[in-house]
């Protein structure tokens, strides 16, 4: 059974009444009978009906043409006018408020009621096309969200990304600074210490040749000699860091070069038991021999003093794309302080300098390459070294990319 709502707008109580009795017994509910305009907004407040008859001619100041105005501009409710006015005039006022009926009174029931149930329908179509509409801009809407959203998260990635270089940046540019700081000091002391070292050493060596010595005066002139030799290479690492590097570049295997050093300190490594294994591929590289040798020799030497009796040294190469890695790895003890293992003058080692690794870095970083410490625990320390390759590599097709 239909239970849509009706409100009655009707100046004359009887018919209002034989209008509501008739759409009662069809099924449909009478929210209210008003006789007087100025109630007709309070009514469609208290219970706002599904469909309005509205008489033209009410009680009050306006009548039903100047009320339907005012209900069409606030609410969404259609409007039937059921009135004896049939003057051509009337009929033009009506249709500017767009009406879903104007039927002349007394009116048949059939016909009220089948224009009630087209206006309904009629409603129902109209309330679907706008929920429809309503939908799609919804949709729509919801679509610009997500793209606005997707956007603004590739945004602030990007800056986050940003952010992050800026902050290394800065910290690399900090670390030049205080790098170049340290080397004008470093090399000011060291050109002060040298020239009194040398007659120190000078003098020590004279002593050392006078006769009639004691044993315990011999060993006291060797001690100084010994710390002579010490500050004498620390002189000249703090000399060689703070200076300009030059590179005298030139093209070679880098399997080779690497099977060259081994046999070179293979006496050194091996009177402890160390062994020194060669994982490196054939891939040709453009650097400085003599520094790059410099670089290499320092991981190895540092990797054989921080590891027990019958160690292992590892060094694997992995070609990717235009770069090398070169990877140093060590069954030692670990790196202890690995934050500060880069720092000049920062070391662990009883006769270390502490400019070994520092003066490594900056070899390879005017390589345009990196020296990184990848992780060091007891029992695995790997280092690694990142160079670019020469012209002729990156023109290799390469079956590991």
């Amino acid at each position: 059974m239909s239970r849509e709502k009706i409100l009655i707008v009707e100046d004359d109580l009887l018919t209002a009444k034989i209008i509501s009795k008739m759409l009662t017994n069809r099924g449909f509910v009478i929210t209210d009978i008003v006789m007087k305009s100025n109630e007709v907004i309070e009514s469609i407040n208290k219970n706002t009906p599904d469909i309005i008859l509205m008489d033209i001619t009410l009680e009050g100041e306006l009548d039903g043409i100047e009320i339907a105005h005012k209900i069409k501009d606030k609410y969404n409710i259609p409007i039937i006018y059921l009135t004896a006015d049939s003057s051509e005039e009337t009929i033009k006022r009506a249709k500017i408020t767009g009406p879903f009926g104007y039927l002349i009174k007394p009116v048949n029931e059939k016909i009220l009621v089948t224009t009630i149930e087209i206006t309904l329908q009629k409603q129902f179509l109209h309330n679907k096309e706008i929920l429809e509409t309503l939908k799609k801009a919804n949709d729509e809407l919801e679509e610009k969200v997500k793209q606005r959203t997707a956007e603004l998260v590739k945004k602030n990635v990007r800056l986050q990304k940003e952010i992050k270089q800026r902050k290394l940046a800065e910290e690399e540019l900090k670390k030049a600074e205080r790098l170049a700081t340290i080397g004008k000091m470093a090399a000011i002391l060291a050109h002060e210490i040298r020239n009194p070292l040398n007659s120190i050493k000078i003098n020590t060596d004279v002593l050392s040749c006078v006769e009639g010595l004691t044993e315990i005066n011999k060993k006291r002139i060797q001690i100084i000699q010994t710390e002579i030799n010490r500050l004498e290479n620390l002189v000249r690492e703090v000399l060689q860091f703070s200076k300009n590097i030059v590179l005298y570049k030139s093209d070679f295997n880098i399997k080779n070069f690497i099977e060259q050093i081994i046999q070179q300190i293979n006496p050194d490594i091996n009177s402890k038991g160390v062994v020194i294994r060669n994982f490196s591929d054939d891939i040709i590289v453009s650097a400085d021999m003599e520094k790059l040798k410099q670089v290499f020799l320092n991981l190895i030497y540092n990797a054989f003093e921080a590891m027990p009796d019958k160690g292992v040294i590892e060094i694997k190469t992995e070609k990717i794309r235009n770069k090398i890695n070169i990877y140093f790895k060590d069954n030692g003890y670990g790196v202890e302080h690995p934050e500060k293992i880069f720092e000049p003058f920062y070391t662990t080692k009883e006769s270390g300098t502490g400019i070994g690794l520092a003066l490594s870095q900056k070899i390879i970083e005017h390589h345009d390459g990196k020296l990184e410490l990848v992780t060091s625990k007891p029992g695995e320390t790997i280092f690694l070294i990142t160079l670019p390759l020469n012209k002729k590599n990156k023109n290799e097709k390469n079956s590991d990319n």
